[in-house]
């Protein structure tokens, strides 16, 4: 079988970027289309590296002025400013796109942004002495990217290394995640690639006093009430000796160490992002933690597959700038004619502005558009979602939080007849621990974004794993022995104190999220169901699904294929 898409060559060897087929508000085709085979979040071991990467960035930028095109745009990423400098067009372009500049932040928030920046950006191509190739400094948060203009990669370590500063300085809590808000509260997803993360999102938007928050990325803060009634993220606590405590390592004091050390005083973030100091017992300890969810992006950078699952998005979709959208061949439109179809018939009743767009367009022609939209799975799209919904079911201040109350963490494991479960603290961070993704590859936290040492934390996780193992085998029969169950990962991470700094950080922020939500894991296998007739149905009943939940947020809940119908009032038809 041929391949079902194909892209236009590049002009030269060496080109990065180059246009393709129109589409849209325009198609740029980059080199790389996913992460550089180069790839290194560890640099700072070498001692020197760091420096020598940037001095090859600027001699490059020195030789070449004059020559050729250099921006440098700074933009704002939930207070964090981040300066970018780059020679590709397509880079500068989607920076512009996807961040509010400090002015649009200001403008937006009302908060003035920081002088300075606290992350700094390096993305050039044609440095001839440097091979393809992404690094980042965590202890000078400086990336540097050299001969790629992929800005799926650009934008998951920038994130990645904001999500250090906000963790470490603040206390703040990224998560590659996204949030719907239902009913006044937020309901966060927490997904690999593959599992039905944006389908969810964007499919439960269809239900009554919904607002669409962030697709991508979440922040989160975890605030306590004060006595005067104001909530406060703390973030850092004073102590009488001079010392501090700062970052996501307040939260663990908080809940040891505050009730015998009343002479301190905390610093922490109220919801309008303005600093307030109180002394200790300024705060009510005895009430609940509550979790607010922050968005981050000014226009999101998608998959145009969405397309799929939310065809009402194809209008805006077609109107906007398009990264690695491909030539799709005949053989491939004819082979999803049936679903293309069933996309064209979703558009064409919808009625209003979506209808009148296609009107004049043939089948064919629209079968052509959606085919490429949806034929390569990293085709990406800038698409303004305030252009899609009504301003009144979307956030449109970076700084207006939704209040959290449900986290699920999707899954497709269709070994598993298991389609809904209440977590406990150890199902949580096991799975999260080990973060298996569909194709079996893992990815700590769901989150490929981080900025850490992925190899130290792999070689720590491996260690804990083999320790609950060895624990587990010499269980006595019947009770777990040789199974390496959550318990005993759990158990085995729990125990352990020599985890990596950078995972100690990211999971005693998902304990606070543990502590203040509903969690529960949905694994989105209802095709499975016999008596589910195609893919429309199994995603409108996984959305009914998460809807009940976020409803009723059940204390106990373990749903299978053969009983998830009876939580949604509506048991399975009867065979013929």
């Amino acid at each position: 079988m041929s391949d079902p898409y194909t892209f236009p060559p590049a002009p030269s060897s060496d080109a990065i970027e180059w246009p393709g087929t129109l589409i849209g508000a325009g198609n740029v085709i980059t080199r790389t289309k996913t992460r550089t085979a180069v790839h290194d979040k560890s640099i700072d071991r070498i001692e020197g590296r760091r420096d020598a990467l940037v001095d090859a960035a600027v001699g490059h930028i020195t030789r070449r002025a004059g020559k050729e095109p250099l921006f440098r745009n700074d933009v704002v990423i939930h207070g964090v400013r981040v300066r970018a400098t780059t020679n590709s067009l397509h880079l500068r372009d989607f920076w512009g796109d996807n961040w509010y500049s400090p002015e649009e932040w200001k403008a937006a928030t009302g908060l003035v942004p920081p002088r300075e920046p606290q992350v700094t950006v390096y993305a050039l191509g044609g440095v001839a002495e440097q091979p393809e190739a992404a690094y980042y400094s965590r202890r000078t948060n400086t990336i540097v990217f050299f001969n790629t203009a992929y800005y799926g990669q650009l934008k998951s370590w920038v994130l990645g290394a904001v999500g250090r500063v906000l963790a470490e300085e603040y206390g703040i809590h990224s998560v590659h995640g996204a949030c719907v808000e239902k009913d006044a509260h937020g309901i966060l997803y927490i997904a690999p690639t593959g599992t039905g993360k944006s389908t969810s999102s964007y499919g439960l938007v269809g239900f009554p006093h919904t607002r669409f928050h962030s697709d991508d990325w979440v922040y989160i803060r975890y605030t306590f009430r004060a006595r005067d009634g104001r909530r406060l993220h703390p973030v850092a606590v004073a102590l009488p000796d001079g010392s501090q405590v700062q970052g996501y390592q307040v939260f663990g004091w908080l809940e040891s160490q505050a009730r015998t050390q009343p002479a301190a005083t905390v610093t922490g973030l109220d919801l309008e992002n303005h600093e307030i100091t109180v002394p200790v017992n300024g705060l009510d300890l005895n009430a609940p933690v509550e979790a607010y969810a922050f968005t981050s992006e000014k226009i999101f950078y998608l998959r145009t597959n969405l397309v799929e699952n939310f065809p009402l998005s194809a209008m805006q979709m077609l109107r906007s700038k398009m990264e690695n959208v491909p030539d799709v061949a005949p053989e491939y439109v004819i082979r999803r004619a049936a679903m293309l179809d069933d996309l064209i018939e979703a558009i064409r009743t919808e009625g209003g502005a979506v209808t009148e767009y296609f009107a004049g367009r043939s089948q064919e022609e629209i079968r052509q558009m959606l085919a490429r939209l949806i034929a390569f799975d990293n085709a990406r799209a800038m698409l303004d979602i305030g252009k899609v919904l009504p301003a009144d079911r979307i956030f449109t201040n970076p700084m207006e939080p939704t209040r959290l109350s449900t986290v699920v963490l999707l899954r497709r494991d269709p070994s598993d007849p298991v389609v809904a479960q209440r977590l406990t603290v150890a199902q949580f961070v096991a799975a999260l621990l080990i973060g298996e993704t569909p194709d079996k590859k893992r990815e700590v936290a769901y989150n490929a974004y981080r900025a850490v040492d992925d190899d130290v934390e792999k070689a720590f996780i491996a260690a804990v794993e083999d320790e609950a193992r060895r624990r587990s085998a010499a269980a006595p029969a019947g009770a777990g022995h040789g199974q390496l169950s959550a318990d005993a990962l759990y158990g085995a991470f729990e125990r352990r104190s020599d985890a990596p700094e950078t995972l100690r950080e990211e999971f005693e922020l998902f304990r606070q999220m543990f502590r203040v939500c509903n969690c529960f894991a949905l694994n989105t296998i209802l095709m499975a169901d016999p008596h589910v007739k195609d893919r429309k149905e199994a995603v409108a009943l996984t959305m009914e699904v998460i809807a009940r939940l976020a409803d009723e947020r059940p204390s106990a809940l373990h749903l299978t294929l053969d009983s998830y119908r009876n939580f949604l009032g509506a048991p399975a038809p009867r065979s013929a």
